[in-house]
């Protein structure tokens, strides 16, 4: 199964609505990629949560009783004692600082899922949860697939209402997750805020398929006081509206695109930096990159967007390398990148890269038993941050054995940590790895920066 198969066999299995012109893009796309890429190995494809636009009903039961009041303070949060290799690991302190101990439960037949601790700045909510089963918790995906994946797959999918507004939770899912045994699955659900929230607000946070409340399976009522600790973040919120117009050329055709997206808000966070956008528009304007006063280019890390058409559409972009010291961001609208070339090299010549105007730098890389890790560094415009590399043996022929790629950030540092597993490989193979490779955009980027826009953060 090719990787654009794959995923839209993936996208189907969840209910997740494959976007018009999805499949032209992705075979286009694919079109330019070198003959090697193509026939990749197996790579998880990130749900995307479809706000289905139906009022919500008003919470019965239970969780219609007088909300808990929570305030954020500083909480010790147990996930992280269970999951010391989370990619939010080293955030931990951030996290405990801006977040509250919930300790909320609510049963479903024979599971009960707990509510542990809720952290919120400007960007993000991170709701920190607890599932337990009377039965063994069956995972979704098949056997050949990595459990991590399955079990993020498996993981409860949160919406919420924020003072009885429907909170848009549309996008990519970020969901971690991770089981200290069958009958128990600890993890975190990383929600994007594309708008503020106020400093003392009612929460109604509840699992389901949809955006629907009536198709909840636990729900959750609650009170967040989050005025009680000061966040250090930097938000702007400019409702800039401006305009993209270029002709781009592909497979001997002409294209005219024309956009008119707004900038809703920029924050600098301790969860993550943000930049939100919105335009009423099927498909909307997410070829960009952004730079700072300094000159530096910002990693937008890719994570998805959702089209409108009669209403707007509103996407949240996550980027790296910014901090509370950056005076602006301007936004550059661009064209391209289409092209790739191959970076190629021992795996003891380390850092790798070449003179390209934008890409990546692999500065280490770990080849063990049966996954290799590889933490790359970005320079230059790029408008793709997932780094994908290749182990090699001596004839220059790839590891011979299924792989499962997947991605990590240290939004600390601004390095993509890509990870590799080979579960079936054996010791042979792997002795016989001699080099690596990895693939390069070509400079063929072209940046519109008459049509760029600065938003002014200080």
């Amino acid at each position: 199964m090719t990787l654009d198969e794959k995923l839209k066999a993936r996208a189907q299995r969840e209910d997740s609505p494959i976007p018009k012109g999805f499949d032209e893009r992705m075979d286009a796309l694919l079109h330019d990629l070198p003959e090697q890429v193509t026939p990749i190995k197996k790579r998880r494809a990130p749900r995307t949560a479809v706000c289905i636009g139906i009022a919500a009903a008003m919470v019965v039961g239970a969780a219609a009783a007088a909300p808990t009041v929570l305030e954020m303070a500083r909480n010790a949060i147990g996930y992280f004692t269970q999951n010391s290799g989370s990619e939010y690991a080293e955030y931990q302190g951030k996290y405990e600082k801006y977040n509250a101990a919930v300790g909320m439960s609510d049963t479903n037949g024979d599971q009960t899922l707990t509510i542990d601790n809720l952290a919120v700045d400007d960007s993000y909510m991170l709701v920190f949860y607890t599932l337990k089963s009377k039965t063994p918790i069956e995972l979704a995906g098949t056997d050949d697939e990595p459990q991590s994946w399955r079990t993020s797959w498996t993981a409860p999918t949160f919406f919420a209402q924020v003072n009885g507004k429907q909170l848009d939770t549309t996008g990519a899912i970020e969901n971690e997750a991770t089981m200290p045994d069958e009958y128990t699955l600890t993890g975190v659900h990383r929600i994007v805020l594309k708008e503020a929230l106020p400093d003392q607000f009612d929460l109604l946070l509840y699992d389901s398929g949809s955006s629907d409340i009536n198709d909840a399976n636990f729900q959750f009522a609650m009170s967040v006081d989050k005025s009680t600790v000061a966040v250090e973040t930097l938000t702007v919120e400019p409702k800039q509206d401006f305009t993209v117009d270029f002709s781009t050329e592909y497979d001997g055709q002409t294209f005219h695109m024309h956009y008119k997206p707004r900038i809703e808000r920029v924050s600098i966070s301790p969860f993550g930096s943000t930049i939100t956008l919105s335009e009423q528009a099927e498909d909307p304007m997410t070829n960009f990159v952004l730079r700072d006063d300094k000159g530096n280019y910002l990693p937008v890390i890719s994570n998805g967007s959702v089209g409108g058409g009669i209403s707007r559409a509103t996407n949240s972009f996550e980027f790296l390398g910014a901090d509370l010291n950056t005076k602006s961001v301007t936004l550059i609208p661009c064209i391209g990148q289409y092209r790739l070339h191959e970076v190629k090299g021992a795996l003891d010549s380390l850092p790798l890269t070449d003179d390209s105007t934008g890409g990546y730098t692999l500065e280490s890389l770990d080849v063990g038993e049966h996954r290799a890790v590889a933490t790359f560094s970005f320079h230059g415009p790029i408008t793709e941050s997932n780094a994908q590399f290749f182990l090699l043996n001596a004839d220059g022929t790839e590891l011979d054995a299924d792989c499962y790629i997947d991605y990590a950030y240290d939004r600390e540092n601004s390095l993509c940590i890509t990870t590799i597993e080979y579960p079936d490989a054996t010791p042979e193979q792997i002795a016989q790895l001699t080099s690596v490779c990895f693939w390069q955009p070509d400079d063929d980027l072209e940046l519109l920066e008459d049509q760029a826009v600065t938003i002014n953060l200080q």
